[in-house]
Protein backbone atom coordinates (compact mmCIF):
# COMPACT_ATOMS: atom_id res chain seq x y z
CA UNK A 1 0.00 0.00 0.00
CA UNK A 2 1.33 3.64 -0.64
CA UNK A 3 1.15 6.24 1.94
CA UNK A 4 0.73 9.91 2.04
CA UNK A 5 3.16 11.99 4.05
CA UNK A 6 2.25 15.22 5.62
CA UNK A 7 5.01 17.75 5.29
CA UNK A 8 3.16 20.81 7.31
CA UNK A 9 0.24 20.70 9.29
CA UNK A 10 -2.98 20.81 6.56
CA UNK A 11 -6.17 20.15 6.11
CA UNK A 12 -7.88 16.95 4.52
CA UNK A 13 -10.56 18.55 2.93
CA UNK A 14 -14.11 17.88 1.02
CA UNK A 15 -13.11 20.07 -2.34
CA UNK A 16 -10.52 22.04 -3.38
CA UNK A 17 -11.70 25.10 -2.03
CA UNK A 18 -10.08 27.24 0.05
CA UNK A 19 -9.99 25.51 3.96
CA UNK A 20 -10.60 29.03 5.80
CA UNK A 21 -13.93 28.73 3.74
CA UNK A 22 -15.08 25.27 4.84
CA UNK A 23 -16.82 24.28 8.11
CA UNK A 24 -15.50 21.62 10.55
CA UNK A 25 -17.29 19.27 8.67
CA UNK A 26 -16.03 19.42 5.78
CA UNK A 27 -12.07 19.60 6.41
CA UNK A 28 -10.08 17.48 9.05
CA UNK A 29 -6.33 18.90 10.59
CA UNK A 30 -3.92 16.60 10.08
CA UNK A 31 -0.66 16.63 11.58
CA UNK A 32 3.04 17.22 10.15
CA UNK A 33 4.86 13.82 10.41
CA UNK A 34 2.13 11.82 10.05
CA UNK A 35 2.03 8.75 7.39
CA UNK A 36 -1.62 8.16 6.12
CA UNK A 37 -1.93 4.81 4.02
CA UNK A 38 -3.66 5.52 0.96
CA UNK A 39 -6.05 3.71 -1.97
CA UNK A 40 -5.24 6.12 -5.09
CA UNK A 41 -5.00 9.64 -5.99
CA UNK A 42 -4.49 12.03 -8.69
CA UNK A 43 -3.94 16.02 -9.26
CA UNK A 44 -6.45 18.41 -9.49
CA UNK A 45 -5.97 22.13 -9.15
CA UNK A 46 -3.30 22.02 -6.97
CA UNK A 47 -4.28 19.24 -5.16
CA UNK A 48 -4.10 15.88 -4.64
CA UNK A 49 -7.28 14.31 -4.92
CA UNK A 50 -7.04 11.30 -2.28
CA UNK A 51 -8.62 8.30 -1.52
CA UNK A 52 -7.66 6.87 1.97
CA UNK A 53 -7.79 3.88 3.39
CA UNK A 54 -9.02 5.08 6.76
CA UNK A 55 -11.57 7.27 7.14
CA UNK A 56 -10.30 11.13 8.73
CA UNK A 57 -13.57 13.02 10.47
CA UNK A 58 -16.12 14.16 9.17
CA UNK A 59 -14.61 14.25 5.80
CA UNK A 60 -14.54 10.55 5.40
CA UNK A 61 -11.90 8.36 2.95
CA UNK A 62 -12.44 10.71 -0.17
CA UNK A 63 -11.05 14.06 -0.24
CA UNK A 64 -8.18 16.52 -1.12
CA UNK A 65 -4.48 17.73 0.40
CA UNK A 66 -3.16 20.98 -1.08
CA UNK A 67 -0.03 19.30 -2.96
CA UNK A 68 2.83 21.72 -1.66
CA UNK A 69 1.45 20.17 1.77
CA UNK A 70 2.17 16.46 1.29
CA UNK A 71 4.47 13.90 -0.62
CA UNK A 72 3.27 10.52 -2.38
CA UNK A 73 5.46 7.36 -2.04
CA UNK A 74 7.17 6.41 -5.22
CA UNK A 75 6.01 2.96 -6.44
CA UNK A 76 8.48 0.52 -6.94
CA UNK A 77 6.48 -2.20 -8.86
CA UNK A 78 6.86 -5.63 -10.36
CA UNK A 79 5.04 -7.82 -13.01
CA UNK A 80 4.55 -11.42 -11.90
CA UNK A 81 3.90 -13.87 -15.29
CA UNK A 82 3.92 -17.43 -15.11
CA UNK A 83 5.49 -17.63 -18.49
CA UNK A 84 9.52 -18.28 -18.24
CA UNK A 85 9.18 -17.83 -14.41
CA UNK A 86 9.73 -20.43 -11.54
CA UNK A 87 7.98 -18.11 -8.68
CA UNK A 88 4.58 -19.08 -9.76
CA UNK A 89 5.11 -22.33 -9.36
CA UNK A 90 4.41 -23.67 -6.03
CA UNK A 91 3.43 -21.79 -2.94
CA UNK A 92 6.72 -22.00 -1.30
CA UNK A 93 8.01 -20.29 -4.55
CA UNK A 94 5.69 -17.30 -4.04
CA UNK A 95 6.55 -16.79 -0.34
CA UNK A 96 10.19 -16.65 -1.11
CA UNK A 97 9.76 -14.14 -3.86
CA UNK A 98 7.14 -12.04 -1.86
CA UNK A 99 9.99 -12.04 1.11
CA UNK A 100 12.97 -10.98 -1.43
CA UNK A 101 10.51 -8.47 -3.01
CA UNK A 102 9.47 -6.80 0.46
CA UNK A 103 12.65 -7.23 2.15
CA UNK A 104 14.59 -5.20 -1.60
CA UNK A 105 11.77 -2.27 -1.12
CA UNK A 106 9.12 -2.76 -3.46
CA UNK A 107 5.23 -1.95 -2.78
CA UNK A 108 3.79 -2.84 -5.33
CA UNK A 109 3.07 -6.32 -7.53
CA UNK A 110 1.51 -6.85 -11.18
CA UNK A 111 0.34 -10.64 -10.64
CA UNK A 112 -1.01 -12.51 -13.55
CA UNK A 113 -4.56 -13.82 -13.36
CA UNK A 114 -5.87 -14.59 -17.00
CA UNK A 115 -3.46 -16.14 -19.65
CA UNK A 116 -3.85 -18.24 -22.48
CA UNK A 117 -8.23 -18.30 -22.15
CA UNK A 118 -7.91 -19.48 -18.16
CA UNK A 119 -7.92 -17.21 -14.78
CA UNK A 120 -5.78 -18.32 -11.85
CA UNK A 121 -8.81 -17.68 -9.33
CA UNK A 122 -11.32 -19.60 -8.05
CA UNK A 123 -14.20 -18.39 -11.19
CA UNK A 124 -18.11 -19.23 -11.87
CA UNK A 125 -17.16 -17.26 -15.46
CA UNK A 126 -14.22 -18.88 -17.12
CA UNK A 127 -12.65 -21.91 -17.20
CA UNK A 128 -9.52 -21.72 -14.61
CA UNK A 129 -7.10 -24.16 -13.17
CA UNK A 130 -9.43 -25.75 -10.62
CA UNK A 131 -11.36 -27.30 -13.52
CA UNK A 132 -8.43 -28.20 -15.72
CA UNK A 133 -6.26 -31.38 -15.86
CA UNK A 134 -2.43 -31.39 -16.94
CA UNK A 135 -3.13 -32.86 -20.01
CA UNK A 136 -5.34 -29.48 -21.06
CA UNK A 137 -2.97 -27.27 -19.99
CA UNK A 138 0.07 -28.64 -21.39
CA UNK A 139 -1.77 -28.34 -24.94
CA UNK A 140 -1.73 -24.80 -24.50
CA UNK A 141 1.65 -24.43 -22.55
CA UNK A 142 0.38 -23.79 -19.25
CA UNK A 143 2.40 -24.89 -16.54
CA UNK A 144 1.32 -28.19 -15.27
CA UNK A 145 2.25 -27.13 -11.40
CA UNK A 146 -0.46 -24.66 -11.93
CA UNK A 147 -3.53 -27.07 -11.56
CA UNK A 148 -5.70 -26.66 -8.85
CA UNK A 149 -4.42 -23.69 -7.19
CA UNK A 150 -6.02 -20.20 -6.73
CA UNK A 151 -2.61 -17.44 -7.19
CA UNK A 152 -4.42 -14.61 -6.31
CA UNK A 153 -5.42 -16.28 -3.08
CA UNK A 154 -2.48 -17.19 -2.15
CA UNK A 155 -0.52 -14.18 -2.92
CA UNK A 156 -3.13 -12.18 -0.72
CA UNK A 157 -2.58 -14.60 1.85
CA UNK A 158 0.96 -13.99 2.23
CA UNK A 159 0.51 -10.75 2.04
CA UNK A 160 -1.96 -10.47 4.89
CA UNK A 161 0.04 -13.24 6.73
CA UNK A 162 3.28 -11.35 6.52
CA UNK A 163 1.69 -7.54 6.79
CA UNK A 164 3.81 -7.05 3.68
CA UNK A 165 1.32 -4.39 2.51
CA UNK A 166 1.66 -5.14 -0.96
CA UNK A 167 -0.06 -3.20 -3.60
CA UNK A 168 -1.89 -6.22 -5.39
CA UNK A 169 -3.17 -5.44 -9.10
CA UNK A 170 -4.61 -8.45 -11.11
CA UNK A 171 -2.87 -8.29 -14.13
CA UNK A 172 -5.21 -9.43 -17.07
CA UNK A 173 -1.69 -10.38 -19.30
CA UNK A 174 -3.49 -11.87 -22.24
CA UNK A 175 -5.67 -8.97 -22.81
CA UNK A 176 -8.29 -10.36 -25.63
CA UNK A 177 -5.96 -13.12 -27.15
CA UNK A 178 -6.37 -17.03 -26.78
CA UNK A 179 -4.62 -19.92 -28.31
CA UNK A 180 -6.83 -21.89 -30.33
CA UNK A 181 -6.01 -24.92 -28.27
CA UNK A 182 -8.38 -23.18 -25.32
CA UNK A 183 -11.51 -24.04 -24.52
CA UNK A 184 -13.09 -21.08 -24.90
CA UNK A 185 -11.98 -21.33 -28.79
CA UNK A 186 -14.21 -23.90 -29.14
CA UNK A 187 -17.08 -23.58 -26.47
CA UNK A 188 -17.61 -20.09 -28.29
CA UNK A 189 -16.12 -20.06 -31.73
CA UNK A 190 -18.24 -17.03 -32.91
CA UNK A 191 -16.60 -14.51 -30.01
CA UNK A 192 -13.88 -14.00 -32.10
CA UNK A 193 -12.18 -11.84 -34.99
CA UNK A 194 -10.98 -12.79 -38.32
CA UNK A 195 -8.41 -11.20 -40.17
CA UNK A 196 -8.86 -8.98 -43.20
CA UNK A 197 -7.16 -12.07 -44.88
CA UNK A 198 -10.12 -13.98 -43.01
CA UNK A 199 -8.00 -16.11 -40.84
CA UNK A 200 -8.08 -16.47 -36.94
CA UNK A 201 -4.72 -15.44 -35.77
CA UNK A 202 -2.21 -12.73 -36.45
CA UNK A 203 1.12 -13.80 -38.52
CA UNK A 204 3.09 -14.77 -35.87
CA UNK A 205 2.31 -15.17 -32.59
CA UNK A 206 -1.05 -18.28 -33.16
CA UNK A 207 -3.98 -16.48 -31.14
CA UNK A 208 -6.89 -15.96 -31.64
CA UNK A 209 -8.37 -12.38 -30.71
CA UNK A 210 -11.95 -11.84 -28.94
CA UNK A 211 -14.09 -9.52 -30.44
CA UNK A 212 -14.63 -6.13 -28.18
CA UNK A 213 -17.45 -5.65 -30.57
CA UNK A 214 -19.87 -8.67 -29.44
CA UNK A 215 -22.25 -8.17 -26.78
CA UNK A 216 -21.46 -11.49 -25.44
CA UNK A 217 -17.95 -10.97 -25.30
CA UNK A 218 -18.49 -7.72 -23.52
CA UNK A 219 -21.01 -9.16 -20.86
CA UNK A 220 -17.97 -12.26 -20.17
CA UNK A 221 -15.63 -9.37 -19.52
CA UNK A 222 -17.90 -6.97 -17.17
CA UNK A 223 -19.04 -10.60 -15.42
CA UNK A 224 -15.30 -11.75 -15.03
CA UNK A 225 -14.36 -8.45 -13.77
CA UNK A 226 -16.81 -8.11 -11.41
CA UNK A 227 -16.37 -11.40 -9.90
CA UNK A 228 -12.69 -10.71 -9.06
CA UNK A 229 -13.42 -7.58 -7.89
CA UNK A 230 -16.42 -8.70 -5.95
CA UNK A 231 -14.55 -11.93 -4.45
CA UNK A 232 -10.78 -10.55 -3.72
CA UNK A 233 -9.52 -8.19 -1.72
CA UNK A 234 -7.12 -6.37 -4.56
CA UNK A 235 -6.42 -2.85 -5.11
CA UNK A 236 -6.82 -2.57 -8.80
CA UNK A 237 -6.88 -3.90 -11.80
CA UNK A 238 -4.81 -3.95 -15.33
CA UNK A 239 -5.06 -4.41 -18.61
CA UNK A 240 -2.34 -4.07 -21.09
CA UNK A 241 -1.14 -4.36 -24.54
CA UNK A 242 -3.18 -7.31 -25.74
CA UNK A 243 -6.19 -5.84 -24.78
CA UNK A 244 -6.63 -4.62 -28.24
CA UNK A 245 -7.86 -5.16 -31.69
CA UNK A 246 -4.64 -5.65 -34.11
CA UNK A 247 -4.91 -3.16 -36.83
CA UNK A 248 -1.16 -2.65 -38.66
CA UNK A 249 1.83 -4.51 -38.17
CA UNK A 250 4.75 -2.40 -38.19
CA UNK A 251 7.45 -3.67 -41.45
CA UNK A 252 11.23 -2.93 -40.84
CA UNK A 253 11.21 -0.78 -43.35
CA UNK A 254 8.98 1.55 -42.29
CA UNK A 255 5.98 0.76 -44.03
CA UNK A 256 2.61 -0.66 -42.45
CA UNK A 257 0.92 -3.94 -43.38
CA UNK A 258 -2.80 -4.50 -43.08
CA UNK A 259 -3.37 -7.85 -44.39
CA UNK A 260 -3.86 -9.20 -40.26
CA UNK A 261 -5.86 -5.99 -39.25
CA UNK A 262 -8.37 -7.74 -37.14
CA UNK A 263 -12.38 -7.35 -37.90
CA UNK A 264 -13.20 -8.54 -40.68
CA UNK A 265 -15.36 -11.27 -39.92
CA UNK A 266 -19.04 -11.28 -41.15
CA UNK A 267 -20.75 -10.07 -37.17
CA UNK A 268 -18.25 -7.06 -37.08
CA UNK A 269 -18.79 -5.71 -40.93
CA UNK A 270 -22.60 -6.16 -40.42
CA UNK A 271 -22.58 -4.28 -37.02
CA UNK A 272 -20.12 -1.68 -38.60
CA UNK A 273 -22.37 -1.18 -42.03
CA UNK A 274 -25.72 -1.21 -39.54
CA UNK A 275 -24.44 1.47 -37.26
CA UNK A 276 -22.83 3.39 -39.77
CA UNK A 277 -24.37 3.08 -43.27
CA UNK A 278 -20.68 2.68 -44.53
CA UNK A 279 -19.78 0.51 -47.35
CA UNK A 280 -18.02 -2.68 -46.41
CA UNK A 281 -14.16 -2.17 -45.73
CA UNK A 282 -13.17 -5.62 -46.91
CA UNK A 283 -11.63 -4.29 -49.93
CA UNK A 284 -9.97 -1.47 -48.13
CA UNK A 285 -8.45 -2.65 -44.77
CA UNK A 286 -7.23 1.15 -44.33
CA UNK A 287 -10.46 2.32 -44.32
CA UNK A 288 -10.61 5.69 -42.14
CA UNK A 289 -14.64 5.14 -40.67
CA UNK A 290 -13.75 1.95 -39.95
CA UNK A 291 -10.73 2.09 -37.67
CA UNK A 292 -12.08 4.78 -35.50
CA UNK A 293 -15.35 2.53 -35.21
CA UNK A 294 -13.20 -0.24 -34.28
CA UNK A 295 -11.43 1.61 -31.92
CA UNK A 296 -14.64 3.04 -30.34
CA UNK A 297 -15.69 -0.24 -29.65
CA UNK A 298 -12.92 -1.16 -28.34
CA UNK A 299 -13.01 2.16 -25.51
CA UNK A 300 -16.72 0.86 -24.97
CA UNK A 301 -15.46 -2.33 -23.63
CA UNK A 302 -12.89 0.10 -21.58
CA UNK A 303 -15.70 2.15 -20.23
CA UNK A 304 -18.05 -0.60 -19.13
CA UNK A 305 -14.67 -2.36 -17.43
CA UNK A 306 -14.19 0.87 -15.21
CA UNK A 307 -17.89 1.30 -14.49
CA UNK A 308 -17.94 -2.22 -13.66
CA UNK A 309 -14.80 -2.08 -10.79
CA UNK A 310 -16.58 1.49 -9.57
CA UNK A 311 -19.82 -0.37 -8.75
CA UNK A 312 -18.13 -2.88 -6.62
CA UNK A 313 -15.50 -1.09 -5.29
CA UNK A 314 -15.11 2.56 -5.56
CA UNK A 315 -11.17 2.75 -4.37
CA UNK A 316 -10.31 -0.38 -6.53
CA UNK A 317 -8.21 1.14 -9.27
CA UNK A 318 -8.07 0.78 -13.36
CA UNK A 319 -4.60 0.34 -14.56
CA UNK A 320 -3.62 0.25 -17.86
CA UNK A 321 -0.17 -1.13 -19.55
CA UNK A 322 0.00 0.04 -22.97
CA UNK A 323 2.44 0.55 -25.05
CA UNK A 324 3.54 4.23 -26.13
CA UNK A 325 0.18 6.31 -27.80
CA UNK A 326 1.54 5.93 -31.71
CA UNK A 327 2.22 2.26 -31.83
CA UNK A 328 -0.63 1.88 -29.46
CA UNK A 329 -3.17 3.46 -31.63
CA UNK A 330 -1.98 2.25 -35.08
CA UNK A 331 -1.15 -1.44 -33.41
CA UNK A 332 -3.63 -2.22 -31.18
CA UNK A 333 -6.56 0.67 -31.99
CA UNK A 334 -5.81 1.43 -28.07
CA UNK A 335 -6.34 5.07 -27.82
CA UNK A 336 -5.08 5.55 -24.43
CA UNK A 337 -4.56 9.27 -24.10
CA UNK A 338 -8.18 9.91 -24.71
CA UNK A 339 -9.04 6.85 -22.01
CA UNK A 340 -6.89 8.87 -19.72
CA UNK A 341 -9.01 12.23 -20.53
CA UNK A 342 -12.44 10.64 -20.33
CA UNK A 343 -11.14 9.68 -16.73
CA UNK A 344 -11.31 5.55 -17.01
CA UNK A 345 -7.56 5.31 -16.27
CA UNK A 346 -6.74 5.85 -12.69
CA UNK A 347 -2.73 4.47 -13.89
CA UNK A 348 -0.79 4.48 -16.71
CA UNK A 349 1.76 1.77 -16.46
CA UNK A 350 3.76 2.50 -19.83
CA UNK A 351 5.52 -0.09 -21.32
CA UNK A 352 8.72 1.59 -22.47
CA UNK A 353 10.90 -1.45 -23.28
CA UNK A 354 13.80 -0.01 -25.13
CA UNK A 355 17.31 -1.51 -25.44
CA UNK A 356 19.62 1.80 -24.58
CA UNK A 357 18.66 5.18 -22.69
CA UNK A 358 18.25 8.01 -25.50
CA UNK A 359 15.73 5.84 -27.23
CA UNK A 360 14.10 5.39 -23.58
CA UNK A 361 14.34 9.05 -22.94
CA UNK A 362 12.11 9.91 -26.28
CA UNK A 363 9.44 7.74 -25.37
CA UNK A 364 9.19 9.45 -21.64
CA UNK A 365 9.44 13.02 -22.88
CA UNK A 366 6.91 13.00 -25.16
CA UNK A 367 3.94 15.36 -24.80
CA UNK A 368 1.18 12.63 -24.22
CA UNK A 369 3.35 11.30 -21.40
CA UNK A 370 3.74 14.23 -19.35
CA UNK A 371 0.51 14.89 -19.49
CA UNK A 372 -0.68 12.04 -18.32
CA UNK A 373 2.24 12.49 -15.84
CA UNK A 374 0.65 15.29 -14.40
CA UNK A 375 -2.89 14.30 -13.88
CA UNK A 376 -2.68 10.31 -12.77
CA UNK A 377 -0.13 8.56 -11.28
CA UNK A 378 2.12 7.68 -14.22
CA UNK A 379 4.31 4.23 -14.14
CA UNK A 380 7.29 3.85 -16.25
CA UNK A 381 7.57 -0.07 -17.31
CA UNK A 382 11.06 -1.11 -17.70
CA UNK A 383 12.32 -4.43 -19.14
CA UNK A 384 14.53 -6.15 -17.11
CA UNK A 385 14.70 -8.91 -19.72
CA UNK A 386 13.53 -12.07 -21.11
CA UNK A 387 14.38 -15.60 -20.45
CA UNK A 388 16.55 -16.19 -24.14
CA UNK A 389 20.09 -15.56 -23.32
CA UNK A 390 20.56 -13.54 -25.96
CA UNK A 391 17.66 -11.01 -24.72
CA UNK A 392 18.67 -10.40 -21.02
CA UNK A 393 19.45 -7.46 -20.04
CA UNK A 394 22.64 -5.80 -17.89
CA UNK A 395 21.90 -4.24 -14.78
CA UNK A 396 23.71 -0.59 -15.78
CA UNK A 397 21.01 -0.43 -18.37
CA UNK A 398 18.37 -0.80 -16.16
CA UNK A 399 20.00 1.26 -13.41
CA UNK A 400 20.02 4.04 -16.02
CA UNK A 401 16.47 3.81 -17.42
CA UNK A 402 14.90 3.93 -13.82
CA UNK A 403 17.17 7.07 -12.79
CA UNK A 404 15.87 8.31 -15.89
CA UNK A 405 12.17 7.72 -15.04
CA UNK A 406 12.91 9.40 -11.65
CA UNK A 407 14.68 12.55 -12.32
CA UNK A 408 11.56 13.35 -14.23
CA UNK A 409 9.12 12.62 -11.03
CA UNK A 410 7.09 10.08 -12.58
CA UNK A 411 4.64 8.32 -9.94
CA UNK A 412 7.20 5.06 -10.19
CA UNK A 413 8.48 2.26 -12.40
CA UNK A 414 7.32 -1.28 -12.60
CA UNK A 415 9.99 -3.88 -13.98
CA UNK A 416 9.12 -6.73 -16.63
CA UNK A 417 9.71 -8.83 -14.93
CA UNK A 418 10.66 -10.76 -11.98
CA UNK A 419 12.41 -13.77 -13.06
CA UNK A 420 14.77 -11.71 -15.90
CA UNK A 421 14.84 -9.44 -13.22
CA UNK A 422 15.94 -11.57 -9.86
CA UNK A 423 16.48 -14.93 -11.83
CA UNK A 424 17.54 -15.46 -15.26
CA UNK A 425 20.00 -12.40 -15.78
CA UNK A 426 23.19 -12.01 -17.67
CA UNK A 427 25.98 -14.51 -17.27
CA UNK A 428 28.37 -11.83 -17.14
CA UNK A 429 26.88 -10.75 -13.35
CA UNK A 430 25.43 -13.06 -10.31
CA UNK A 431 22.21 -12.57 -8.44
CA UNK A 432 24.03 -11.74 -4.86
CA UNK A 433 25.97 -8.84 -6.91
CA UNK A 434 22.51 -8.02 -8.81
CA UNK A 435 20.43 -7.74 -5.58
CA UNK A 436 22.73 -5.67 -3.91
CA UNK A 437 22.75 -3.40 -6.72
CA UNK A 438 18.94 -3.33 -6.58
CA UNK A 439 18.89 -2.93 -2.64
CA UNK A 440 21.23 0.03 -3.23
CA UNK A 441 18.21 1.89 -5.92
CA UNK A 442 15.41 1.35 -3.10
CA UNK A 443 17.47 1.76 -0.34
CA UNK A 444 16.13 5.34 0.35
CA UNK A 445 12.52 6.80 0.30
CA UNK A 446 11.41 8.25 -2.49
CA UNK A 447 8.49 10.59 -3.28
CA UNK A 448 6.51 12.65 -5.94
Amino acid sequence: MLHIHILQDTFFKSSTAFSETLNSGQKSLIKAGTKLPIKSYFRQNNHYSVKLAAEQGSVGKAGFFFDDHVQVEEIRGVWLTNVDSDILKSKDNLKAGLEKLKNLGFNTLYLVVWNKGYVFFQSQIADNIFTADEETLKKINLEKELVGRDLLAEIIEINQTKKYNFRIIAWFEYGLMVPPAAPLVAQKPDWFMLTHQQKNTVDGDGNWRLNPAHPEVKDFWVSLIREVVRNYEIDGIQLDDHFAIHHAKFLPNGTKNFDFSMGFDSFTIKLFQEETGSVSPLSNPQLAKFKDWRKEKLTQLVRLIFKTIKAEKDDCILSISPNPLGFSIDHALADWKAWEKEGLIEELALQVYRPNVPSFEGEIDKSEVKAAREHIPTVIGILTGLRPSDRRVNFQLIQAQTQETRERDFAGFAYFFYSSLLDHIPTTETVADREKKLAQILATDQFV
